[in-house]
């Protein structure tokens, strides 16, 4: 299970096209039960959702100045935890205020760790709701309160271990992805530069359908069905020159069960840009095996195994191929003569 190392909430007041301002806690919150229970649902919640964008932070801290309070925590230990985050606050603040459209809430912002040791530092901005419950004693109806967890749509998360190790290579802030000026304030808040490799999200793409395929055991005519209904759909989309979005593609691919599949894609390992115009030569991956050596080169589509055209011997690594072309056997037939 996630390990919370610090967690605080703030209140960020703000209704559309009006001022802002802040309010903060000047302590942590304790780690009772259901802190760590909200923290979870939180966690998990962002990690279930594939409207998703990743990148770097931007190198203008001037201007987007939260890597430089996160350094000050996480890096240099010269900032506590509490004291930070309420530097980000005011970043956060500033940002809303240049959006006129957005609203606030709470703010909760966490350290914490997954079970892979990997730490993390989230923010998420959360309402409460209000909604109706049976009183057990009286069996009357009385009204409550309680966060809304069915409306998360403001959240981001940075991998600390991967930005603090200094890999540009690496894509280690992420933030939920919603349409119009509320994603745009919020990524500007984290500083994100969104860094968007059509190629290389079509190529995490195939890799994460073809690893969900083999999670789900499925046959090689199963595989191929499935394989095909998503290179179908990210094809038209290619050729309409429009952006694929996980959770479209979800719903063709693997319309049984799309929740299913959009949770192996939301995956944190996975990081898939949400909203991509799919690369063409990476999607024949799900169609064709593709390999070549000094001396040959083998394009083999899937329906060659389906249909028993061509079977793998996985024991001996031999591929053998069945029904050569007639003009290839009669070469080959010439190479090798009868005794």
């Amino acid at each position: 299970m996630t390990q919370i190392h610090a967690a605080i909430l703030h209140k960020l007041t703000k209704e559309p096209f009006g001022a802002s301002s802040v309010q903060t806690r000047d302590a942590e919150l304790k780690l009772t039960p259901p802190v760590v229970k909200l923290v979870h649902q939180i966690t998990e919640l962002y990690g279930s959702h594939t409207n998703k964008s990743y990148g770097r932070f931007d190198e203008d801290e001037l201007n987007y100045p939260t890597s430089t309070v996160l350094s000050e925590i996480f890096r240099d230990g010269k900032t506590p935890f509490i004291a930070g985050t309420k530097k980000l606050m005011a970043v956060l603040d500033s940002k809303a205020t240049q959006a006129p459209a957005s609203k606030g809430g709470y703010v909760l912002m966490v350290h914490g760790q997954s079970n892979n040791g990997s730490n993390w530092f989230l923010v998420a901005i959360i309402s409460n709701v209000v909604s109706s419950a049976v009183k057990e004693e009286t069996l009357e109806i009385e009204e409550t309160v309680h966060v809304d967890l069915d409306n998360v749509r403001v959240a981001g998360r940075v991998n600390l271990d991967m930005w603090l190790d200094g890999g540009l290579e690496h894509r280690y802030l992420g933030f939920l992805k919603t349409r119009g000026e509320v994603a745009d304030y919020f990524m500007y808040f984290l500083g994100c530069k969104v860094v968007a490799k059509d190629s290389e999200d079509t190529k995490r793409l195939v890799e994460a359908l073809q690893d969900f395929a083999r999670s789900e055991k499925l046959d090689q005519a199963q595989e191929d069905d499935f394989l095909r209904r998503a290179h179908s759909y990210c094809m038209e989309r290619k050729k309409a020159k429009e952006a694929v979005y996980l959770e479209a593609l979800t719903n063709a691919a693997w319309p049984d069960e799309p929740q299913k599949l959009q949770q192996a894609l939301a995956n944190a390992a996975v990081e898939i840009n949400d909203g991509f115009v799919p690369d063409a030569r990476s999607l024949k991956r799900l169609l064709r095996f593709h390999g070549k050596t000094a001396y040959w080169t083998v394009d083999l589509d899937r329906r060659a195994l389906v249909k028993n055209e061509a079977m793998y011997i996985k024991k001996t690594g031999e591929l053998l191929l069945r029904n050569l072309p007639e003009g290839l056997k009669a070469e080959l037939d010439a190479e090798y003569p009868d005794d």
